[in-house]
């Protein structure tokens, strides 16, 4: 769960997300995404109805809904923030039942409603208008396209985070173009937000090879070979030391690699070969330069004084 307080805003845009699972739960019906909305249509035996995962203490809950036409008979319509598990308690909701529709509004002792009767207008009949509840500590405010058709006073719901709820009866489209919750106190989210970026987990200032770099099998190193001239003079040879015919690196190279390139332990010295006391084997090869696994040296190869 993730959990942000202190007058915070969120929005939900189907065009975005759709009918998210992770959003939203169906209850029962056929609520689906058509033209970027979210449809909210009976099943064959119940209504369409969903709770938002998502919920929130006071605020402003403002929505965009299309009901497609005046309240008739048989019609029963709900949005608002409301939970089953509470029952008529704690809530507040627009509310058409038949040709009445209602502000409704319950505290969380009672589950007898402080309720008024809206009368329709035709402005708000099959046109996307904008339904907003604004829950305060002392009351509830109802407002249909930023006019204020109700006020609450009585049936206040508690300081409890309340989930959306919208429900309907009919097939036909109610369709929600958008949902956002304005100046909560807190907000919840019950399905972590996801993230895309990620950090490596052990960061370090050296140079690393990528584990997917290519080793040529053709490359060779020549007799004449010279030491580059940012070796260091950490590490050196015996004067008598030569590297033999047989001596291998190793072809693997590892996510971790430093830049410092290494023999593998295998490499034997032969005693014939001599290398002046002066000349030193601390030379370091860069990250990117990558050895054959069949890469060998000559057994005469001697490297000068003044390499």
């Amino acid at each position: 769960m993730q959990n942000y307080s202190n007058n915070k805003f969120y929005l939900y845009d189907p065009s975005i997300s759709g009918y998210d699972p992770d959003s939203f739960k169906t209850i029962s019906g056929n609520i689906t995404r058509v033209n970027n909305k979210i449809r909210v249509n009976s099943g064959v035996y119940s209504s369409g109805r969903a709770n938002s995962t998502f919920s929130f203490l006071f605020g402003e809950l403002v929505f965009k809904l299309k009901i497609p036409t005046a309240p008739t008979v048989g019609d029963e319509r709900y949005i608002g923030f409301y939970t089953r598990a509470l029952g008529n308690r704690n809530s507040a909701y627009f509310y058409i039942s038949g040709t009445n529709f209602y502000t409704r509004t319950y505290s969380a002792d009672s589950d007898t409603p402080e309720q008024n009767t809206i009368t329709w207008s035709s402005l708000w009949t099959n046109v996307a208008a904008e339904y907003k509840i604004a829950w305060k500590i002392s009351k509830v405010e109802f407002w249909i396209n930023d006019i204020r058709v109700s006020i609450h006073e009585t049936k206040i719901p508690k300081q409890r985070m309340m989930p959306v709820y919208f429900s309907n009866n009919r097939n036909d489209e109610f369709d929600i173009s958008w949902i956002e919750i304005r100046n909560t106190r807190q907000l919840l989210f019950a399905n972590p937000l996801n993230y895309s970026s990620s950090l490596s987990p052990s960061p370090s200032a050296s140079a690393s090879i990528s584990p997917s770099a290519s080793v040529s099998p053709s490359a060779s190193i020549s007799p004449s070979a010279s030491v580059s001239p940012s070796a260091s003079a950490s590490a050196s040879l015996s004067p008598s030391a030569s590297i033999s015919p047989s001596a291998s690196v190793s072809p693997s190279i590892s996510p971790s690699a430093s830049a410092s390139a290494s023999l593998s332990p295998s490499a034997s010295l032969s005693p014939s070969a001599s290398i002046s006391p002066s000349a030193s084997a601390s030379a370091s090869l860069s990250p990117s330069a990558s050895l054959s696994p069949s890469a060998s040296l000559s057994p005469s190869a001697s490297v000068s004084p003044s390499a």
